[in-house]
Protein backbone atom coordinates (compact mmCIF):
# COMPACT_ATOMS: atom_id res chain seq x y z
CA UNK A 1 0.00 0.00 0.00
CA UNK A 2 2.89 2.37 0.67
CA UNK A 3 4.76 1.30 -2.21
CA UNK A 4 1.69 2.19 -4.89
CA UNK A 5 1.31 5.67 -2.89
CA UNK A 6 5.13 6.59 -3.30
CA UNK A 7 4.74 5.58 -6.96
CA UNK A 8 1.09 7.64 -7.57
CA UNK A 9 2.85 10.65 -6.07
CA UNK A 10 5.93 10.08 -8.65
CA UNK A 11 3.73 9.49 -11.16
CA UNK A 12 1.60 13.08 -10.63
CA UNK A 13 4.64 14.79 -9.90
CA UNK A 14 6.03 14.14 -13.25
CA UNK A 15 2.99 14.85 -15.13
CA UNK A 16 3.30 18.50 -13.60
CA UNK A 17 6.82 18.79 -14.67
CA UNK A 18 5.95 17.86 -18.10
CA UNK A 19 2.86 20.32 -18.11
CA UNK A 20 4.68 22.81 -17.01
CA UNK A 21 7.23 22.50 -19.52
CA UNK A 22 4.99 22.26 -22.68
CA UNK A 23 3.34 25.55 -21.44
CA UNK A 24 6.23 27.50 -21.50
CA UNK A 25 7.62 26.00 -24.61
CA UNK A 26 4.42 27.17 -26.15
CA UNK A 27 3.67 30.46 -24.52
CA UNK A 28 7.05 31.58 -23.36
CA UNK A 29 10.24 33.05 -25.12
CA UNK A 30 12.14 30.65 -27.70
CA UNK A 31 15.03 29.41 -26.67
CA UNK A 32 16.67 30.13 -29.77
CA UNK A 33 16.06 33.96 -29.11
CA UNK A 34 18.77 34.08 -26.55
CA UNK A 35 21.57 31.84 -28.18
CA UNK A 36 23.86 32.99 -31.13
CA UNK A 37 23.43 30.35 -34.05
CA UNK A 38 27.16 29.90 -34.38
CA UNK A 39 26.79 26.25 -36.17
CA UNK A 40 25.46 28.42 -38.77
CA UNK A 41 28.57 29.12 -41.00
CA UNK A 42 27.42 32.18 -43.32
CA UNK A 43 26.10 33.97 -40.17
CA UNK A 44 29.81 33.47 -38.58
CA UNK A 45 31.81 34.26 -41.63
CA UNK A 46 29.82 37.67 -41.40
CA UNK A 47 30.77 38.71 -37.95
CA UNK A 48 34.20 37.57 -38.31
CA UNK A 49 34.41 40.26 -41.20
CA UNK A 50 32.80 42.71 -39.30
CA UNK A 51 34.86 41.93 -36.66
CA UNK A 52 38.18 43.06 -38.90
CA UNK A 53 36.81 45.90 -39.68
CA UNK A 54 37.98 49.09 -38.55
CA UNK A 55 35.86 52.36 -37.58
CA UNK A 56 35.31 54.29 -40.51
CA UNK A 57 36.87 57.74 -40.20
CA UNK A 58 35.21 61.13 -39.74
CA UNK A 59 37.55 62.86 -41.85
CA UNK A 60 37.54 60.22 -44.47
CA UNK A 61 33.86 60.56 -44.55
CA UNK A 62 34.23 64.52 -44.78
CA UNK A 63 36.66 64.22 -48.29
CA UNK A 64 34.48 61.48 -49.87
CA UNK A 65 31.32 63.84 -48.99
CA UNK A 66 33.61 66.92 -50.43
CA UNK A 67 34.79 65.05 -53.73
CA UNK A 68 31.16 63.68 -54.17
CA UNK A 69 30.19 67.53 -54.45
CA UNK A 70 32.56 68.51 -55.90
CA UNK A 71 32.15 65.99 -58.88
CA UNK A 72 28.03 66.73 -58.62
CA UNK A 73 29.10 70.64 -59.20
CA UNK A 74 31.27 70.22 -62.17
CA UNK A 75 29.30 68.08 -63.88
CA UNK A 76 26.40 70.93 -63.80
CA UNK A 77 28.65 73.12 -65.03
CA UNK A 78 29.69 71.45 -68.15
CA UNK A 79 26.09 70.46 -68.70
CA UNK A 80 25.23 74.64 -68.52
CA UNK A 81 28.22 75.55 -70.64
CA UNK A 82 27.24 73.19 -73.47
CA UNK A 83 23.44 73.79 -73.20
CA UNK A 84 25.06 77.98 -73.30
CA UNK A 85 26.73 77.03 -76.14
CA UNK A 86 24.00 75.03 -78.37
CA UNK A 87 22.40 78.45 -77.28
CA UNK A 88 24.76 80.79 -78.88
CA UNK A 89 25.06 78.72 -82.02
CA UNK A 90 21.03 78.06 -82.52
CA UNK A 91 20.45 81.82 -81.80
CA UNK A 92 22.30 82.52 -85.15
CA UNK A 93 20.66 80.58 -87.17
CA UNK A 94 21.67 80.21 -90.90
CA UNK A 95 24.50 81.94 -92.13
CA UNK A 96 26.01 83.23 -95.00
CA UNK A 97 29.88 82.27 -95.29
CA UNK A 98 32.33 84.03 -97.76
CA UNK A 99 36.06 83.98 -98.32
CA UNK A 100 38.62 82.20 -100.12
CA UNK A 101 41.21 79.60 -100.41
CA UNK A 102 44.29 79.58 -101.04
CA UNK A 103 47.25 77.41 -102.27
CA UNK A 104 50.57 76.34 -100.05
CA UNK A 105 52.38 79.21 -101.93
CA UNK A 106 49.26 81.49 -100.48
CA UNK A 107 48.15 82.26 -104.43
CA UNK A 108 44.22 81.63 -105.01
CA UNK A 109 42.90 78.62 -105.93
CA UNK A 110 40.14 78.77 -108.43
CA UNK A 111 37.47 75.60 -108.26
CA UNK A 112 38.60 74.56 -105.21
CA UNK A 113 35.00 72.59 -103.80
CA UNK A 114 33.63 73.64 -100.61
CA UNK A 115 30.91 70.90 -99.36
CA UNK A 116 28.86 71.01 -96.42
CA UNK A 117 29.68 68.27 -93.91
CA UNK A 118 26.34 65.39 -94.11
CA UNK A 119 24.22 67.05 -96.82
CA UNK A 120 24.16 67.69 -101.16
CA UNK A 121 25.22 70.87 -101.16
CA UNK A 122 28.25 72.93 -101.67
CA UNK A 123 30.10 75.32 -103.77
CA UNK A 124 33.36 76.22 -105.52
CA UNK A 125 35.68 79.13 -105.73
CA UNK A 126 35.91 81.72 -108.43
CA UNK A 127 38.48 82.59 -110.70
CA UNK A 128 40.24 84.42 -107.67
CA UNK A 129 39.99 81.72 -105.12
CA UNK A 130 36.38 83.41 -103.60
CA UNK A 131 33.48 82.12 -102.62
CA UNK A 132 30.00 82.39 -101.03
CA UNK A 133 28.34 79.80 -99.22
CA UNK A 134 24.12 80.93 -98.25
CA UNK A 135 22.04 79.49 -95.70
CA UNK A 136 24.86 77.70 -93.81
CA UNK A 137 23.46 76.17 -90.43
CA UNK A 138 25.78 78.06 -87.95
CA UNK A 139 26.87 74.79 -86.25
CA UNK A 140 27.64 72.36 -89.38
CA UNK A 141 31.27 71.75 -90.75
CA UNK A 142 32.44 72.99 -94.30
CA UNK A 143 34.70 70.27 -96.10
CA UNK A 144 37.95 72.43 -98.19
CA UNK A 145 39.13 70.08 -101.30
CA UNK A 146 40.72 70.37 -104.47
CA UNK A 147 43.06 68.42 -106.34
CA UNK A 148 46.14 67.55 -105.43
CA UNK A 149 45.97 69.02 -101.94
CA UNK A 150 44.73 67.85 -98.96
CA UNK A 151 41.21 67.91 -97.63
CA UNK A 152 40.21 69.95 -94.13
CA UNK A 153 36.95 69.71 -92.18
CA UNK A 154 36.07 73.25 -91.09
CA UNK A 155 34.17 73.82 -88.53
CA UNK A 156 31.40 76.98 -88.62
CA UNK A 157 30.22 77.80 -85.35
CA UNK A 158 28.50 80.71 -86.23
CA UNK A 159 31.24 82.75 -88.06
CA UNK A 160 30.54 84.35 -91.25
CA UNK A 161 33.96 84.83 -93.04
CA UNK A 162 36.12 81.73 -93.30
CA UNK A 163 39.38 81.13 -95.26
CA UNK A 164 41.55 78.24 -96.03
CA UNK A 165 45.14 77.33 -96.72
CA UNK A 166 45.27 74.32 -98.30
CA UNK A 167 48.40 72.45 -98.62
CA UNK A 168 50.21 69.88 -100.32
CA UNK A 169 51.04 66.28 -99.18
CA UNK A 170 54.74 66.95 -100.15
CA UNK A 171 54.52 70.24 -97.41
CA UNK A 172 55.84 70.11 -94.00
CA UNK A 173 52.97 71.51 -92.73
CA UNK A 174 49.09 70.70 -92.85
CA UNK A 175 46.21 72.63 -94.14
CA UNK A 176 44.66 75.34 -91.48
CA UNK A 177 41.99 77.86 -91.56
CA UNK A 178 41.58 80.98 -89.78
CA UNK A 179 38.45 83.71 -89.57
CA UNK A 180 38.63 87.47 -89.94
CA UNK A 181 36.10 90.12 -89.67
CA UNK A 182 37.94 91.88 -92.46
CA UNK A 183 37.44 91.03 -96.08
CA UNK A 184 41.49 90.51 -96.22
CA UNK A 185 42.13 87.82 -94.41
CA UNK A 186 44.83 87.61 -91.41
CA UNK A 187 47.02 84.90 -90.37
CA UNK A 188 49.30 85.75 -87.76
CA UNK A 189 49.37 82.21 -86.05
CA UNK A 190 51.66 80.77 -88.57
CA UNK A 191 55.05 82.26 -88.41
CA UNK A 192 56.56 79.58 -91.32
CA UNK A 193 54.11 82.05 -94.01
CA UNK A 194 54.26 85.39 -94.72
CA UNK A 195 50.95 87.15 -93.93
CA UNK A 196 48.57 88.23 -96.89
CA UNK A 197 48.71 91.82 -95.63
CA UNK A 198 52.02 92.40 -95.56
CA UNK A 199 53.00 90.86 -98.97
CA UNK A 200 54.46 93.95 -101.27
CA UNK A 201 53.51 94.04 -104.49
CA UNK A 202 55.35 93.95 -107.24
CA UNK A 203 56.74 96.42 -109.53
CA UNK A 204 57.33 96.19 -112.86
CA UNK A 205 58.21 99.05 -113.92
CA UNK A 206 54.45 100.55 -114.74
CA UNK A 207 53.61 100.71 -111.26
CA UNK A 208 52.95 98.34 -108.49
CA UNK A 209 51.28 95.17 -108.80
CA UNK A 210 48.63 93.70 -106.35
CA UNK A 211 48.24 89.61 -105.66
CA UNK A 212 45.59 90.57 -102.71
CA UNK A 213 43.05 93.73 -102.41
CA UNK A 214 40.21 94.97 -100.34
CA UNK A 215 38.37 94.82 -103.37
CA UNK A 216 38.73 92.97 -106.54
CA UNK A 217 38.08 93.86 -110.39
CA UNK A 218 34.89 93.05 -111.71
CA UNK A 219 34.05 92.16 -115.13
CA UNK A 220 30.69 94.09 -116.23
CA UNK A 221 27.76 92.19 -115.08
CA UNK A 222 29.54 90.92 -112.44
CA UNK A 223 30.70 86.81 -112.67
CA UNK A 224 27.47 85.60 -114.12
CA UNK A 225 28.32 88.13 -117.08
CA UNK A 226 31.82 86.74 -116.83
CA UNK A 227 30.33 83.27 -117.76
CA UNK A 228 28.21 83.91 -120.51
CA UNK A 229 30.81 86.04 -122.36
CA UNK A 230 33.07 83.48 -122.68
CA UNK A 231 30.42 80.52 -123.44
CA UNK A 232 29.38 83.05 -126.41
CA UNK A 233 32.96 83.74 -127.76
CA UNK A 234 34.86 80.31 -126.56
CA UNK A 235 35.20 78.14 -129.66
CA UNK A 236 36.49 75.02 -129.24
CA UNK A 237 39.72 74.07 -131.08
CA UNK A 238 39.28 71.31 -134.09
CA UNK A 239 42.71 69.80 -133.07
CA UNK A 240 41.25 69.18 -129.41
CA UNK A 241 37.52 67.72 -130.83
CA UNK A 242 39.61 65.29 -132.92
CA UNK A 243 41.60 64.48 -130.24
CA UNK A 244 39.16 64.15 -127.58
CA UNK A 245 40.81 66.55 -125.14
CA UNK A 246 38.99 68.39 -122.57
CA UNK A 247 39.74 70.03 -118.98
CA UNK A 248 41.00 73.83 -117.73
CA UNK A 249 43.33 76.39 -118.81
CA UNK A 250 44.12 78.22 -116.07
CA UNK A 251 45.32 81.67 -117.31
CA UNK A 252 47.13 85.16 -115.29
CA UNK A 253 47.01 88.36 -116.34
CA UNK A 254 47.12 91.74 -115.31
CA UNK A 255 44.56 94.24 -114.59
CA UNK A 256 45.15 97.73 -114.81
CA UNK A 257 43.72 100.65 -113.01
CA UNK A 258 42.25 101.75 -116.66
CA UNK A 259 40.87 97.77 -116.90
CA UNK A 260 42.67 96.97 -119.54
CA UNK A 261 44.70 93.78 -119.54
CA UNK A 262 48.46 92.97 -119.81
CA UNK A 263 51.11 89.97 -118.81
CA UNK A 264 48.18 87.14 -120.27
CA UNK A 265 50.21 83.61 -119.13
CA UNK A 266 49.14 80.46 -119.12
CA UNK A 267 49.32 78.57 -115.82
CA UNK A 268 48.38 75.42 -116.69
CA UNK A 269 46.91 74.28 -119.88
CA UNK A 270 45.60 71.16 -122.43
CA UNK A 271 46.83 72.09 -125.82
CA UNK A 272 46.05 70.90 -129.17
CA UNK A 273 45.12 74.57 -129.45
CA UNK A 274 43.23 75.38 -126.60
CA UNK A 275 45.81 77.65 -124.82
CA UNK A 276 45.88 79.64 -127.74
CA UNK A 277 41.91 80.04 -127.66
CA UNK A 278 41.87 80.64 -123.95
CA UNK A 279 44.43 84.04 -124.85
CA UNK A 280 42.52 85.02 -127.31
CA UNK A 281 39.00 85.23 -125.02
CA UNK A 282 40.99 87.23 -122.61
CA UNK A 283 42.16 89.29 -125.09
CA UNK A 284 38.56 90.01 -126.53
CA UNK A 285 36.96 90.47 -123.25
CA UNK A 286 35.97 94.52 -122.53
CA UNK A 287 37.24 96.74 -119.85
CA UNK A 288 36.92 95.47 -116.06
CA UNK A 289 36.06 97.35 -113.41
CA UNK A 290 39.43 97.85 -111.59
CA UNK A 291 40.19 97.08 -107.96
CA UNK A 292 40.87 99.46 -105.33
CA UNK A 293 43.55 99.45 -102.50
CA UNK A 294 42.28 102.36 -99.72
CA UNK A 295 39.80 103.69 -102.01
CA UNK A 296 42.45 104.27 -104.83
CA UNK A 297 42.31 101.71 -108.13
CA UNK A 298 45.06 99.62 -108.15
CA UNK A 299 46.51 97.00 -110.84
CA UNK A 300 46.68 93.83 -110.27
CA UNK A 301 46.88 89.99 -111.04
CA UNK A 302 44.33 87.59 -111.60
CA UNK A 303 43.45 84.04 -112.27
CA UNK A 304 41.01 82.90 -114.72
CA UNK A 305 39.90 79.05 -115.37
CA UNK A 306 38.49 78.63 -119.01
CA UNK A 307 37.05 75.14 -119.26
CA UNK A 308 36.55 73.21 -122.36
CA UNK A 309 34.19 70.55 -121.96
CA UNK A 310 33.34 68.33 -125.18
CA UNK A 311 30.04 67.58 -124.27
CA UNK A 312 29.18 71.50 -124.04
CA UNK A 313 31.23 72.30 -127.57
Amino acid sequence: MKLSTTVSARLRFCQRRLDNRLIAYTFGPKPSAFVTPFFQSSTLKQRILMLQKSETNRWAVVKYGFVALLTFSLFIFVAACEDQSKKDVVSKGPVTISGQIFGSNDKPIPGANIELKGLQRGTSTDANGEYQFSTVPANGTLIVSFVGHETIEVPVNGQEAIYVRLAQPTDHERSTYWVSNAKIPKRSTNTDVRDLLNRKPVDDGNGEIFTVVEKNPEFPGGMAGLTRFINENLRYPEAAQRAYVSGRVFLSFVINTDGSFQNIQVLKGIGFGADEEAIRVIKAMPRWKPATQDGKPVRVKYNLPINFNLKNS
